[in-house]
């Protein structure tokens, strides 16, 4: 299968998650490469359209009836699927687990159902690395095959994980190709999330207890990652297959930071503070998972799936900060 630019062989694809993140960014560029491009939209404003804008379908965020999808997949010969539920605050809450997997598990399976009725040949989805866990051994990364965790304290890893493993189970493999893709913290123009966090503090000036901190983290920058989804829905043979997508260009989280402040003409104020002092702080104050995002390696190894489909990134990581806060001084 082939993604062609050429308009008059424009492949028809669906996109979930329509007005996020990712989801807005890979809309622009399937459009921009010649491709039909109907849009799920689950917000409760509308907009003027516009000549240039993708056909729109507004639906009930949550959706996990098929019938109601059945109705979007008609005519559809790829499937992005990006809606779900990321992290958010009510992780530890009781109602946590029903919503993180009626958002990420079972609406994946309404939608996978219906895309088998309407004869979608691709569907492409979007998983996270965070089934790995939370840090990876120094001077080790995760692959493709490494194994997954079973996360009991983590709804959001789990709901991905069970909706990974259902899309692959033979059943759903023998009547549509699907392709999961894991991704780590995707930074860019519009970002939100960890991301944004460290770009507020790195406009406060409040110094940060960082400078001796030298863990390595793999990220993916916005154009990057809609190159890589794109590549993975073109490539023979991905169906049934797991991928990684990176920059391939580990950095420490000191040398992150310092890269938003820079771009934003701000000083990058990181002082040193032993490692077990900030651990022993953040420990106690109930801040374990925040040590480890701050303080901790997460190194993917994509290699394979990158030589599997003949990428490699187009984006380095300086280009890529710059290009975010280009965007951010547009708007």
């Amino acid at each position: 299968m082939e993604l062609v630019k050429r308009k008059e062989n424009a492949v028809k694809c669906l996109v979930t998650g329509a007005k996020g993140f990712i989801g807005s960014h890979l809309v622009r560029y399937l459009l921009d490469n010649g491709h039909d491009v109907r849009a799920v939209d689950s917000s409760e404003q509308t907009a003027t359209a516009k000549t240039s804008d993708p056909e729109t379908v507004r639906i009930a965020r949550s959706t996990v009836d098929s019938a109601v999808w059945h109705t979007v997949c008609r005519d559809i010969e790829v499937i992005f699927h990006l809606a779900g539920r990321a992290h958010s605050k009510d992780v530890s809450l009781t109602f946590a687990r029903p919503v993180y997997f009626r958002d990420n598990l079972y609406m994946t399976r309404a939608l996978s159902e219906a895309a088998i009725k309407a004869r979608v040949r691709r569907f492409v989805f979007t998983s996270s690395v965070a089934v790995y866990g939370t840090v990876s051994a120094a001077g080790e990364a995760f692959r493709e095959e490494s194994p997954v965790l079973p996360h009991h304290d983590n709804f959001y890893a789990r709901s991905k994980l069970a909706a990974e493993e259902f899309l692959l189970s033979d059943n759903i493999c023998a009547a549509i190709e699907p392709v999961i893709v894991r991704l780590p913290l995707v930074y860019g123009d519009g970002a939100k999330g960890n991301i944004a966090t460290l770009v507020r503090l790195a406009r406060s000036g409040i110094p940060l207890p960082l400078a001796g901190i030298n863990n390595r983290r793999s990220f993916i920058n916005i154009q990057n990652c809609v190159d890589f989804l794109h590549a993975a829905a073109c490539r023979t043979g991905a169906g049934g297959r797991v991928l990684l997508a990176s920059d391939r260009e580990d950095v420490t989280t000191p040398d992150l930071i310092r890269a938003i402040a820079r771009e934003m003409g701000k000083p990058a104020r990181l002082f040193h503070v032993p490692s077990w002092l900030l651990k022993t702080a953040c420990y106690l104050s109930g801040q374990k998972s925040r040590f480890e995002k701050l303080t901790g390696n997460f190194q993917i190894d994509p290699s394979a799936s990158c030589d599997f489909l003949g990428w490699s990134p187009k984006v380095g990581f300086t280009e890529g900060i710059a290009h975010m806060f280009a965007g951010n001084r547009r708007t």
